[in-house]
């Protein structure tokens, strides 16, 4: 006797034994008891979630003769007993060789001609059965015209004549065919479900292999439980009746698990050497690189799912158990934003291998800026240093540093970065502006001058029009009123706009009065004293450099000091 694949010898004859798909099928069996089943119906989804099986047990629940009427669980022809036990009818349709349930080709029959046949046979009464079912699979293709000529057979057709539409693409099919039909969206099945599938079939067939094993079949097979049994047939065949893990991953070309704990490791190690190490290993392991790259995304999503979601989170249900545990150390070892900076590099780096002459450097390329993504400092890291050193509190970042976070093989990684990442911290370049500070009592000491300018500068990031004058203002205290003396250039605008600086001004601290002076006599100056004037600033420059904030904020931003300017007599800090 020939060998039957897997595909088609479990193929599910009754609604209870379709996986995945219990909203369909419970809506079916309830429409058949209750006898209120329409005359078309549209069975939607992606390739082998069940349509086409669904259809076929659809045919037999309405032509079963073992029950005076239609039934919702229509005659078994899985095993030799129950298929001698079942009805004709059933039996010529499991075998698709029944007079009155025809099954179409959509690709092969697009013309119009098939469909005025079609259209022509729905005249004549069922052979023998209840009734005339037509199934047509991948009904998408059929052509524009012919869906025309159907249309009007399709609204009211004979008594006893049935439709049943199967299609991977239901966009495609017209609004008019759409609107003639029960609809009914198969889902794709989920990991564990498939899994469990897998290992049922795997019971029956006597077969020894572990659970890790399956979910690695279940995993490649997206969703489809007919590309499921496929693989695992694929499987048997080089395996026997025992099943290796391992045997598992190479036929499938599936990434070795511990390849993605070692690139995982490096990225959180920031080690460059590492990965590329890495991409050799993938070299001599024959492993493609596209394919790499998109198990490791699935892997940081994983890990991400991990992070986030509580134990027992429907988000957690395609994870194994024992793969959740080996992923909560890197979990608590990787911040949030981490995780999403990564999975966006790698989204848009899977699109990229597409078409790149060496995968090999792009691969390589896309790991380094993986390792030197988390070298960053968090934006608003940044900002938070830049408003505790206009505060004063030098010492502060030093003080409120948080410890390094642990990663999950201490023997083999050396500690993290020592700035860690802020809670939920954005990396963009667009500035976050922050909340504004609330005005200090009348007996406060006033902001000094050049702080309120720095704060205002932050502030107007958001508005560039604003922001130029400010960055060649030279700020001022004269009483309680902050003076900003502007070049020429700047002055017109600044004071057509003084309103806004006053409410930049507010917000930075300063609440009382604003002025906005011409800069000349101070350029004039400048201009009479070169020489000394080089001097004095050269001393100053020295004198900045050795101050503790001044250090903090080119050890920060990995600056020098370009020019000082001293204040004026009556501009000290307040």
């Amino acid at each position: 006797m020939s060998y039957k694949v897997l595909a088609l010898k479990y193929r599910p004859t009754s609604f209870d034994e379709v996986v995945g798909q219990t909203t369909v099928t419970r809506t079916l069996q309830r429409a058949l008891e209750r006898g209120k089943i329409g005359h078309a119906f549209l069975l939607s989804g992606a390739r082998g979630v069940g349509k086409t099986t669904t259809a076929r047990i659809l045919a037999k629940a309405l032509n079963c003769s073992k029950t005076e009427g239609q039934t919702a669980n229509p005659c078994s022809t899985r095993t030799e007993e129950t298929r001698a036990s079942a009805c004709p009818s059933c039996r010529e349709i499991a075998d698709g060789r029944s007079l009155d349930v025809q099954e179409i080709d959509g690709a092969s029959n697009t013309g119009v001609d098939s469909i005025r046949e079609l259209r022509d046979m729905t005249r004549y009464s069922p052979a023998r059965d209840r009734f005339k079912i037509w199934i047509i699979d991948e009904v998408h293709q059929i052509s524009g015209a012919a869906f025309n000529a159907l249309l009007k057979t399709l609204e009211e057709p004979p008594p006893r004549v049935k439709f049943i539409f199967a299609t991977t693409e239901y966009h495609k099919i017209p609004e008019t065919i759409l609107s003639r039909c029960q609809q009914y969206d198969f889902r794709m099945i989920a990991t564990r479900e498939l899994q469990r599938h897998l290992r049922s079939v795997a019971d029956q067939e006597q077969i020894h292999v572990s659970d890790a094993a399956l979910a690695l079949i279940a995993r490649a097979a997206e969703g489809s439980a007919r590309d499921a049994l496929s693989l695992f047939d694929q499987v048997l065949a080089f395996t026997g009746d025992a099943v290796k893990d391992e045997e598992v991953a190479g036929l499938l070309g599936l990434v070795d698990r511990e390849l993605l704990h070692r690139a995982t490791r490096a990225i959180l190690e920031g080690s460059s050497l590492a990965v590329l190490e890495l991409v050799e290993s993938l070299a001599d392991y024959g492993a493609d690189y596209r394919n790499f790259v998109r198990e490791l995304l699935l892997h940081l999503r994983a890990i991400l799912l991990v992070k986030l979601a509580e134990p027992g989170s429907p988000l957690l249900a395609q994870i194994l158990p024992e793969e959740a545990q080996e992923l909560r150390a890197f979990a608590d070892a990787f911040a949030e934003e981490d995780l999403l900076s990564c999975l966006d590099l790698l989204t848009r780096a899977e699109a990229e291998l597409r078409n790149v002459t060496d995968p090999r450097v792009a691969l390589d390329l896309v790991l380094l800026k993986l390792v030197q993504m988390r070298r960053l400092v968090p934006f608003s890291e940044v900002v938070a240093r830049v408003e505790r050193m206009l505060g004063g509190g030098a010492s502060a970042p030093a003080a409120s540093q948080a410890a390094p976070r642990a990663l999950p093989d201490p023997g083999r990684t050396p500690p993290l970065a020592a700035v860690p990442p802020a809670p939920t911290p954005a990396r963009s370049a667009a500035f976050e502006s922050p909340q504004p500070i609330a005005p200090p009592p009348a007996t406060a000491e006033l902001a000094s001058a050049e702080a309120v300018l720095a704060r205002m500068l932050s502030l107007s990031q958001a508005r560039p029009s604003l922001a130029a004058p400010l960055r060649a203002a030279v700020p001022r205290q004269d009483g309680e009123t902050l003076v900003l003396e502007l070049p020429p250039d700047f002055l017109t605008f600044a004071r057509e706009h003084a309103e806004d600086y006053r409410t930049l001004a507010k917000k930075a601290g300063h609440t009382l009065a604003l002025r906005i002076d011409a800069g000349a006599v101070v350029a004039a100056t400048v201009l009479e004293q070169p020489s000394l004037e080089t001097a004095k600033r050269q001393k100053l420059r020295e004198e900045a450099e050795r101050e503790p904030a001044v250090q903090e904020a080119l050890d920060l931003f990995d600056g020098r000091v370009v020019d000082v300017r001293e204040t004026s007599p009556g501009r000290e800090d307040a």
